[in-house]
């Protein structure tokens, strides 16, 4: 029974997850920059001074699969934001299954 409830939670999740990367190009509809994805001109604007430690690290942080969420051979932005979610979902799945599996093995 409890295998049976884990197996339909996880189904509620992926499908969650599946709706929302197919809402993503919704961010396509608006002028605002990505939340999180400002670059140092905006959040100088919006703080009035640019931090140090984003400063330093701001060249370090250029970490996407897709440049600029597109996808190269197919020349929709759509397509390449929902591609870029989900994989980024399937990157964040795989890493906590290994880390679950390298806490399991600890024990």
């Amino acid at each position: 029974m409890k295998q049976k409830n884990y197996k339909s939670n996880i189904r509620r999740i992926f499908l969650v997850l599946l709706v929302l990367a197919f809402l993503t190009p919704i961010g396509l509809l608006t002028q605002n920059p990505t939340f999180g994805e400002w670059s140092q001109e905006e959040i100088k604007k919006m703080l009035g001074f640019v931090p140090e430690g984003i400063k330093k690290y701001a060249d370090i942080y250029k970490f996407d699969l897709f440049d600029g969420y597109t996808v190269k051979f197919i020349k929709n932005d759509y397509i390449g934001y929902i591609l870029s979610a989900i994989i980024g979902i399937v990157v964040i799945f795989a890493l906590f299954y290994i880390l679950k599996f390298v806490m399991a093995e600890r024990k």
